[in-house]
């Protein structure tokens, strides 16, 4: 009790006024504890659909491409249907199945079993004044319809248009190839096998050294085309590339982790480089920007000059040749307006925002500064990464075990061996002699439903884990930041304490925050889904209203997602409720929207190019290491079959790792700029409510401590 802080005194007037001290911590509580209560029970519901799931589906099912009715293609079920010459899948339109919808119905387009892949590319439009002897060739031979369609009786282009629109018949086709007995289009793998029959020409070959000269440098680029050509043939024609694959992973795989370990080195050299050079990168990409215009303008200027005074004139009818218009003066007469007023507006803007770009470079170096003393920051986003796989892969096996969902119905056969509609129904498992498989009988809407859940668990709990992260460096970050002496009083293991304090008081907080984010995805998805239902439906008002909804909703994420992440660092800071933090942000940063959009576009810039600078640095030095052309010594070269396979990994691994980086140091900003904002605006300098910030953040904006802080 003797060293109890007395009330009213200068040092607690302090301590009361930081809201990272140890007094102020020890006040929170638990918040928005309801949220939290229907988090825990809407995963109990999804323990309940993944059972379901479990007990009526079987993924086996999905191994084996049936059609829009269910039916098996390339088995003969006696009487019933016989697709015995039909073993391939078929999808009317294959773009449909790429969408959120395909995860809640299913890919949202016809599907039929058919005996071979189509086999040139064709369109039904090329019909509309063909003769009925040429649209009765093309109905057998080349339109694929359901088989309830007659194609016999197809004659006309206004009935093939009236199936086509209703869905009955294909619109189009491209030449196609069966992958696990499913149509997809040659187109893939096509490109690269042109390729490669243009470098197996010796012509062609020869014509490319003879140009270029180099003849050491020509070869290794066109044995990478190459390869990847055998890659995609094989992979076609099923030969074993994957046993190659793997013998090159085996072979290259401490290289490649290495190499990929190499980029989150420099990922964090590039934190350090943002601390000591961010402001001179800042400044240079200015000028440049600056520079580029001012050169934009005046080159303008002086050519619209040079062809007044040459008489040239304007003329902008069509001319095949683009550059024509480039000798008009016309023309240069409004690249010069255009480039003179963006450099005026741009110089203008620099001039008024001068101290708040200086007031990002600040902030970029103390985030550096913060990161640099708290290390256990850049690993722990692995917490949330292997996080975010385990919500992934459960979403996943629930969504499949749903899918392959349904009760598998047998007949018995009849006197005549054949097997109706109408036949008695008996027990698949039975093995009665005469009872036959026929077909999957779903509960389509009751499946539907549970994969509407099902995809709004994902949404939820991927949200959520993502916010978890956020506020457990926004806590590491702030108590840095709010601490007076950077050198003593920052905690020990402050990342583990923040996602300690966000556990124990804060889930409901964000349970809430996710909530509102899955929403707004599900509406999204919702949306896509009745827009892939409508198709091609004739009205233009419906289709535009949706439109014009998706893009809103899309705007209203993004929106969402800004202000839950201040949100949580709102929550880190003070342990209020997610209502409550989330309007005290919004109207912190509306009072400053200025300096946001500053400090959010200097990070921007300088991360940019860190992450693009890393990735291609390492893409680079990869491709030269493991084509051989350059050469370790005291490393033994490696023989490969495939040697862009580790590089691609390399190159998709320096980007993740970057990434890792990256988010947390973005994370540092904005947390460091929230702290930021409510240290001059709740503090004044004087010894009761001195600032927290850094020195040089007191010299910009020319203020200062009565009493000096430790905040190196």
């Amino acid at each position: 009790m003797a060293n109890q802080t007395a009330p009213g005194t200068a040092e607690s007037k302090q301590r009361d006024n930081n809201p990272m001290s140890d007094f102020n911590l020890g006040k929170r509580g638990c918040t928005d504890v309801f949220c939290c209560f229907l988090f825990f029970v809407f995963l109990c519901g999804w323990v309940v659909v993944a059972s379901l799931g479990i007990m009526w589906g079987d993924p086996q099912r999905l191994i084996y491409p049936t059609d829009s009715e269910f039916r098996r293609c390339g088995v003969d079920q006696g009487g019933y249907y016989n697709f015995s010459k039909r073993p391939y899948l078929f999808y009317f339109d294959l773009t449909k199945c790429i969408s959120y919808a395909t995860a809640l119905g299913g890919c949202q387009t016809t599907q039929i079993c058919v005996e071979e892949c189509p086999s040139q590319y064709f369109s039904y439009l090329q019909l509309r004044t063909a003769s009925a002897a040429e649209i009765q060739n093309k109905m057998k031979n080349v339109v694929y319809c359901t088989d309830d369609v007659d194609k016999s009786t197809v004659t006309t282009f206004v009935a093939l248009q009236s199936l086509v629109q209703r869905g009955k018949c294909v619109s189009y086709t491209v030449k196609s190839v069966p992958v696990l007995q499913r149509c997809f289009p040659e187109a893939i793998f096509n490109a690269v096998d042109n390729v490669n029959t243009v470098l197996n020409s010796s012509n062609s070959l020869d014509y490319l050294k003879r140009t270029f000269g180099d003849d050491a440098l020509i070869p290794q680029d066109i044995q990478i085309t190459g390869q990847s050509s055998e890659v995609m043939k094989s992979v076609v024609e099923d030969q074993p590339v994957t046993h190659k694959v793997i013998h090159d992973l085996s072979q290259t795989w401490w290289q490649t982790l290495i190499l990929i370990f190499a980029a989150g080195m420099l990922s964090f050299i590039w934190t350090v480089i943002m601390r000591l050079l961010g402001s001179l990168l800042i400044w240079l990409s200015i000028f440049l920007v600056l520079g580029a215009l001012g050169f934009g303008a005046g080159f303008s200027w002086i050519k619209w000059n040079k062809l007044k005074a040459t008489g040239a004139i304007d003329d902008y009818s069509f001319h095949p040749a683009f550059d024509a218009y480039f000798e008009m003066p016309t023309t240069w007469f409004v690249v010069a307006i255009a480039t003179s007023v963006l450099l005026v507006i741009f110089l203008l803007v620099i001039l008024f925002i001068r101290q708040r770009i200086s007031i990002a470079c600040a902030l970029i170096s103390e985030s550096s500064k913060a990161i640099g003393s708290m290390m256990s920051t850049l690993v722990f986003p692995l917490f949330p990464f292997l996080l975010h796989i385990g919500v992934f892969a459960l979403w996943g096996s629930i969504a499949i075990w749903l899918a392959s969902s349904g009760q598998e119905i047998c007949r018995m056969k009849e006197t005549n061996g054949q097997v109706y509609n109408t036949s008695t129904k008996c027990d698949c498992n039975a093995k009665l002699a005469g009872c036959t498989y026929v077909g999957i009988e779903k509960e389509s809407d009751t499946i539907f439903w549970l994969q509407v859940y099902n995809l709004f668990a994902f949404f939820w709990l991927s949200c959520f884990v993502t916010a978890l992260g956020d506020i457990a460096l926004a806590g590491a970050f702030a108590s840095y930041y709010w601490a007076r002496d950077k050198r003593h009083d920052v905690p020990t293991f402050p990342v583990i304490r923040a996602l300690n304090r966000a556990m124990r008081y804060n889930l409901g907080s964000i349970a809430f925050g996710s909530l509102i984010i899955a929403i707004v995805k599900i509406i999204r998805v919702m949306l896509e889904y009745i827009d892939h239902k409508l198709g091609k439906s004739e009205n233009k008002a419906v289709k535009w209203f949706l439109m014009c909804l998706k893009c809103c909703f899309w705007c209203l994420e993004m929106f969402f997602k800004f202000l839950t992440k201040n949100a949580y660092i709102m929550i880190a800071i003070y342990g209020k409720n997610f209502f409550s933090s989330a309007k005290d942000s919004f109207l912190l940063i509306t009072r400053n929207i200025v300096r946001t959009v500053v400090v959010h576009k200097v990070a921007g810039i300088l991360l940019f190019l860190g992450k693009a600078m890393i990735t291609l640095g390492m893409g680079i030095l990869s491709f030269y290491y493991f084509s051989g052309r350059w050469v370790v010594e005291g490393v033994p070269k490696v023989d490969l079959y495939y040697y862009f396979v580790p590089i691609v990994i390399v190159v998709i691994g320096s980007y993740f790792m970057a990434d890792l980086f990256f988010d947390v140091y973005e994370m540092a900003v904005d947390t460091t700029f929230i702290c930021f904002l409510e240290d001059s605006e709740q503090n004044d300098g004087s010894l009761e409510r001195p600032y927290f910030m850094s020195q040089k953040l007191l010299e910009i904006l020319g203020t200062k401590n009565e009493i000096p802080l430790h905040t190196k």
